[in-house]
């Protein structure tokens, strides 16, 4: 075999350039408003996505890639040589691993491996990143993915308990609380679900609390970290600029939540999920 191909999807929301850079293949999801259907990072960007949800009365909906799909990925990636490494959004939030495994099974079990990332968004681009870093070898990659998956985090704050509610995160007297008495929770996850760090009130409180809580957790390590907005860019900038004084950065980036999780969050949404740094990584 020649080599690994990393493969994620796109609720991995890794920026196009970074996964072109890296050799990471993405395999959409899709989002519909309605009768207009749409295929996440390709005909749709996130921009344009927070254009139509803050826009369009109706609530979007979000669909996994079919098996089918994962299994022309892996049958170029088996065609060119390589062995597969593949990792996707918690299996508690989407289908999208389950039809990984079902492709896998049906073109190569022994030279594709799934991973269930228990997590999100960058979380799981933080780990194919780190795969793609060190793949010599399968065993190699995998090993990276695992070390990287028990010493990380993610941190998020949203605007508004609008599409959580919609979208059955939460019920609508928990969002009309929250919204009247304006708290905004540090949510994180626990064992592949979302679950409430604390709450507080106001904007500022949660960035600052959410802040001092990474600090905590990463201390004097050096951390890979990637900030996340969902078209709050502004904002986002600014926790960042923070973060990079505030602890040893390897490496750092700056992009949106896509459409998959931003149906769910809703605009305004700040994420910071972070890796430590493993070893021999400067």
């Amino acid at each position: 075999m020649a080599g690994i191909q990393i493969v994620t999807d796109s609720t991995a929301d890794l920026p196009q350039d970074v996964a072109q850079e890296h050799d990471i293949r993405i395999v959409p999801l899709s989002v519909s408003f309605g009768d207009e259907h749409y295929v996440d990072g390709v005909d749709l960007t996130p921009a344009e996505f927070y254009g139509k949800l803050r826009s369009n009365p109706v609530l979007p909906r979000t669909s996994q890639p079919p098996p089918g799909r994962f299994a022309e990925v892996y049958r170029e990636a088996l065609d060119a040589g390589r062995q597969v490494l593949s990792i996707h959004i918690s299996s508690k939030l989407s289908g999208t691993y389950q039809a990984a495994c079902l492709a896998a099974e049906m073109v190569d079990p022994e030279n594709i491996v799934v991973v269930d990332s228990l997590t999100v968004s960058m979380g799981v681009g933080l780990m194919a990143l780190a795969a793609a870093q060190h793949n010599g070898t399968l065993d190699e990659a995998r090993a990276a993915v695992m070390a990287v998956k028990a010493n990380m985090g993610l941190f998020f704050l949203v605007d508004t308990f609008e599409y959580m509610e919609k979208n059955g995160r939460i019920g609508r007297a928990a969002s009309l609380v929250g919204s009247l008495l304006q708290i905004k929770p540090v949510l994180t996850f626990v064992d592949g679900t979302v679950e409430v760090q604390e709450k507080l009130r106001g904007n500022k409180r949660a960035r600052r609390r959410m802040l001092e809580l990474f600090k905590e957790i990463v201390g004097d390590n050096k951390v890979h970290v990637a900030m996340l907005h969902a078209d709050a860019e502004e904002a986002a900038q600014e926790l960042l600029e923070e973060i990079k004084e505030l602890v040893d950065c390897v490496e750092t980036y700056l992009g949106y939540v896509g459409p998959i999780i931003g149906s769910h969050s809703g605009p305004g949404t700040l994420g910071l999920t972070w890796r430590l740094a493993l070893p021999g990584e400067q």
